[in-house]
């Protein structure tokens, strides 16, 4: 720990050495000492001991600009700025700011000074839904079940065992009679991928295999 005016005055060999020796201490150890240097210069750099502080002197050399402070024990630094944010305080320990509140409260004073996200507007809905391919996630598909049970709404099943799937009516009436030649059910290509959700319901008496099995799913992943 040195400070020196740096400043080398006409002397004597051995005078001009110790003095010299004495600045290039002072430079080596950032001016260390408990007082700030009695003479001093823009833009210089002193390490108060006396409080662990580093500071640099202001470019009009008037005032000196705390930096940090260093732990000495942790061998850590922490920058002056940052314990000037905001005094984040715990609600159980007024004293708590924001370099020693803990990660929950941080997070919790970040979330509170974030704006709420604005909702997409009926237009963005419309156009991100009629950009969505056939069977993407959250989108909804008339699908067969190629298990030989019943389908349950709300219940997840895998996309490996639903197809595309339809109704088509032969004829141009519809018959009341109870009759089932007039409605049919048809299904088709491959296999979809992910999870789909039910969101209709179909019971069956058996597990027979020519049963069908056709109703309304969404695709949840």
């Amino acid at each position: 720990m040195s400070q020196n005016d740096y400043v080398i005055a006409n002397q004597t060999t051995p005078l001009f050495r110790a003095d010299l020796n004495l600045a290039l201490q002072a430079l080596a150890s950032t001016s260390s000492g408990a007082t700030a240097p009695a003479t001093t210069y823009a833009n210089m750099l002193w390490y108060d001991t006396s409080a662990n502080t580093l500071y640099m002197r202001s470019e009009a050399d008037d005032a000196w600009i705390a930096l940090g402070t260093l732990d000495q024990d942790a061998n850590t630094f922490t920058p002056a700025g940052l314990t000037n944010l905001t005094q984040i305080q715990a609600e159980d320990d007024t004293s708590t700011v924001f370099g020693q509140v803990s990660g929950q409260r941080l997070g919790q004073a970040v979330a509170a000074n974030v704006p709420a996200p604005t909702p997409p507007t009926t237009s963005e809905v419309l156009s991100a839904t009629a950009g969505a391919a056939f069977g993407a996630v959250g989108t909804y598909a008339f699908l067969y079940s190629g298990n030989n049970v019943s389908i349950v709404n709300g219940s997840d099943y895998a996309g490996s065992d639903l197809f595309a799937a339809g109704i088509w009516k032969d004829g141009s009436t519809i018959s009341t009679d109870g009759t089932t030649s007039d409605i049919s059910a048809t299904r088709g290509g491959t296999a979809q991928s992910g999870t789909w959700k039910a969101m209709g319901r179909v019971n069956v008496a058996s597990t027979a295999g020519n049963d069908t099995r056709i109703t309304l799913f969404l695709r949840i992943a």
